[in-house]
């Protein structure tokens, strides 16, 4: 694990976590701009981290812990970065996680690699700047 499949899922809120620690948690994470790039129907990708050992969100609001997944879920942590695979700041609080790895797939059920995520925000991001530059010059 490392910290790009957190940054790759910038901006997307967690709707829903489902599985045990320890063993594998599966994270629903409503990324709209990147999800409709594939051509399954759906509305997330789902990240699995597997041999997970630990899971924790600190509310920056009320500086509680919380453990339960389904509380995570409900608080909606919209991914923002990560400098490491453990821990991930969030629009409303730090995510902790430690787990031997992941794997992607998206709420279709097919597979996908961490490559094919990359390559569409590759491509939405190059889209996003050609909008962007073709607005500057009008």
């Amino acid at each position: 694990m490392n910290a790009d499949i957190w940054n790759v899922l910038h901006d997307g809120p967690i709707v829903s976590l489902t599985g045990s620690i320890p063993g594998d948690v599966r994270f629903a994470v409503a990324i709209g701009y990147l999800r409709k790039r594939f051509p399954d129907p759906g509305e997330c990708i789902l990240l699995t981290l597997h041999g997970c050992t630990a899971l924790s969100y600190l509310v920056w609001e009320t500086n509680e812990v919380l453990t339960d997944l389904v509380a995570i879920a409900a608080a909606e942590p919209e991914i923002l970065s990560a400098d490491e695979p453990t821990t991930v700041v969030c629009n409303g609080g730090t995510l902790q996680v430690q787990a031997s790895g992941f794997s992607l797939a998206l709420d279709s059920g097919r597979a996908i690699t961490i490559d094919d995520l990359f390559a569409v925000a590759a491509a939405y991001w190059t889209e996003f700047e050609n909008r962007s530059q073709r607005r500057r010059a009008e």
